[in-house]
């Protein structure tokens, strides 16, 4: 009996040693296969688990105009700190008090108040509810008057928002910080195309992290700082520009004028000191726009025929090739002929034996296609070339058209004839500008700058040149005797009512008709446009002024003109430019 359960036990002892060699084997080979076979993924999902990657955010770049005449700088866009309200509605014991107090903060006006009231206590009525978002971008008052009640409950986080102190005024020079698909980016404007300079670059911490989430260890090869944007100074006066907006959007509604734009240039150095499209927007709520369209800037993006705007560009090629002199006389029979086709002047008028400076006085479609044809087709168009038309400026403009003067490689005469008085081509009005600047500045080409310099991170200073600033496009000679005839133009021509008491000025008047792109021909529409300067010597400013389709006033002369006028009149205050007459 004995033996026998002697035997049982060595026979239990027995099958436990086998149980155990079979179950430490299996665990050495689950140890195998983890640690081995799947080490490396299990690696990644430890490290998964146990370390912890933050997002740096870098601190977008601003942008800045000068605020008058006196160097100082003034934001244009800026990154202001704001706050978001929230709530963790578990820790509110009194929704309905709590929900009033907030709505009458937030929304002083009793009319939406209530209606508040109601949005906010379905929020935080929730008993296990532990975040509910209440009001974004609340601002330091609203903050403040909300801290002062000690509501519990409520808390806040930081908000940064762009915001536009200009608003609708430097809404198309400024453009706005919109939305794409995965982030904020710039929109239109000097925040569109500076996107890259502006954005800078974020950084990243990776570290360890306990089981609570709470980072404890830093490797220094693990952290990239972010880097911040660059600031961008523009040329841009707040004065000028405040009130060159005011004077357009005021034109634009009393001529009932589909649109308009205005710009103001400093034509010795380019500087652009406004630039203003009506309608506009304000940046500061993109989202309300009516429409894409109210985010174009029509002074750089928009490309029209200029009409007799464009017999000064004519005059000067004219006299600069040597192809008349401006004493030189034409015939004006009234119309000029080319095969079945027929150009007439304006109103169908015949002035008869003129000179060229009456050629531009009296606006004389003829008279321009004498003096193109007696210079050329190729010389024509490498002129217009060298004068910056058919091309972009670029490096700072966003959607900045070209404009198109292609027509003049057409064989035929009738496309120089038309081209000379402003049909058949196309410019923007920054390149008008432009043009009329480099004959102010002695015949030097001019380039239109909307960036004064941009500041680096580092505090380098960066400017954008070109390289043909300040090349010849016409004689000193011909500038003057150009600039002299224009100033005849507003004194005894088309554009009197651009004179400024005790100054000489001068300009030159457009009314273009508007090609019907669908029936062909020109429609009944019109484009209104005046470009002038001041005072004669020591020109300060050149502007331009451009309606688009007014019902009110038939020629450009009763329409941009006396805007020009304003505007010019305001200029040579602000300035304080002493009478030269």
């Amino acid at each position: 009996m004995i033996r026998l359960q002697k035997k049982f036990s060595n026979d239990r002892v027995g099958l436990l040693l086998v149980v155990f060699f079979i179950i430490a084997f299996v665990i050495a080979a689950r140890l195998f296969q983890l640690q081995i076979i799947r080490g490396d993924y299990y690696s990644v999902l430890a490290s998964g688990q146990y370390r912890l990657d933050r997002e740096i955010l870098q601190s977008r770049g601003e942008i800045y105009i000068y605020d008058g005449d006196n160097g100082n700088l003034s934001p244009l866009a800026i990154n202001r700190k704001l706050s978001l309200v929230y709530a963790v509605p578990s820790e509110i014991k009194n929704p309905e008090y709590t929900a009033d107090i907030l709505a009458g903060i937030l929304e002083p006006k009793e009319e939406f108040g209530y209606e508040l009231v109601g949005k906010i206590f379905d929020k935080i009525k929730k008993e296990n509810d532990p975040y509910e978002p209440i009001w974004h971008r609340a601002n330091d008052d609203q903050a403040a008057a909300i801290k002062a009640e000690n509501l519990i409950g409520i808390y806040f986080s930081p908000e940064w928002e762009r915001y536009y102190p200009l608003k609708e005024a430097g809404a198309h020079v400024s453009g706005f910080l919109g939305h794409s698909t995965y982030k904020r980016e710039g929109q239109y404007g000097i925040e569109g195309y500076f996107e890259d300079e502006l954005a800078g670059e974020s950084g990243k911490l990776l570290g360890a992290k306990d089981v609570s989430g709470i980072m404890i260890t830093i490797d220094e090869e693990d952290v990239k700082d972010a880097e911040d944007g660059d600031d961008i100074i523009l040329t841009i006066d707040k004065v000028v520009q405040n009130k060159a907006y005011e004077i357009i959007a005021g034109a634009t509604y009393d001529y009932e004028a589909e649109n308009g734009s205005i710009i103001v240039i400093d034509p010795m150095s380019g500087k652009i000191k406004a630039m203003a499209s009506f309608p506009s927007f304000d940046p500061n709520s993109y989202e309300n726009a009516g429409s894409i369209e109210s985010f174009r800037n029509l002074s750089v993006s928009e490309t029209y025929e200029p009409g007799s705007i464009f017999k000064v560009i004519t005059m000067a090629i004219g006299l600069d090739a040597g192809a008349v002199e401006v004493d030189d006389t034409y015939f004006d029979e009234g119309f000029v002929k080319f095969g079945q086709d027929t150009i007439s002047n304006a109103g169908n008028k015949k002035f008869g034996q003129v000179n060229m400076t009456q050629i531009l006085e009296n606006s004389i479609n003829t008279g321009a296609i004498h003096v193109a044809l007696l210079v050329g087709s190729d010389k024509f168009s490498s002129y217009l070339e060298d004068f910056g038309f058919g091309d972009i400026f670029g490096s700072q403009f966003f959607g900045e058209a070209g404009g198109d003067i292609s027509s003049l490689q057409k064989n035929g005469e009738i496309y120089l004839a038309t081209a000379a008085y402003g049909q058949g081509i196309t410019v923007t009005p920054l390149q008008v500008v432009s043009a009329m600047s480099t004959i102010v500045n002695n015949g030097k080409f001019v380039y239109p700058r909307l960036v004064d310099y941009i500041k680096r991170i580092n505090g380098e200073i960066h400017y954008i040149n070109s390289d043909k600033s300040g090349k010849r496009i016409i004689d000193e000679k011909t500038a003057r005797l150009v600039k002299a005839m224009l100033v005849s133009v507003v004194k005894n021509g088309h554009a009197k009512k651009a004179q400024v008491p005790g100054y000489y000025i001068g300009g030159k008047t457009g009314t273009a008709e508007i090609a019907d792109r669908l029936a062909g021909g020109y429609s009944n529409d019109t484009n209104h446009s005046f470009v002038g300067f001041g005072p004669l010597e020591n020109t300060r400013f050149v502007i331009f002024v451009k309606l688009s389709k007014p019902k009110k006033g038939i020629y450009a002369e009763s329409t941009s003109v006396p805007a020009f006028a304003k505007m010019a009149s305001f200029l040579l205050q602000y300035y304080q430019i002493p009478p030269e007459q």
